[in-house]
């Protein structure tokens, strides 16, 4: 078993302690304001929506065209709602029972 060993210089524990309760209450109030708007919707960037479907900025430009997947104008920017981008994309996956 190998011992790691950290060795913290110009600092004191006090100062050490602060820097680490800092960190803590920002990623507390990051999850907090998380929690307090659990239904708000997400908009994303092309690039976000491009990266969520593993797809090009091309192919989802054709795809907005093809009103496969809804797109808001907001401004000069298009965003796009994340619950109807996931909803597109299980409509697309599923298979046509009839056949």
């Amino acid at each position: 078993m190998v011992k790691q060993v950290l060795q913290i210089e110009a600092t004191t524990a006090e100062d050490l302690k602060k820097d680490i309760l800092s960190g803590v209450d920002k990623a507390i109030e990051k999850v907090a304001m998380a929690l307090q708007n659990p239904n708000e919707e997400k908009l994303l960037s092309r690039e976000e929506t491009a990266n969520l479907l593993s797809i090009s900025l091309v192919t989802l430009w054709d795809w907005t065209k093809k009103d496969i997947i809804p797109a808001y104008r907001i401004g000069y920017k298009v965003r796009y709602k994340k619950s109807e981008v996931l909803q597109a994309l299980k409509k697309m996956n599923q298979f046509d029972e009839k056949k």
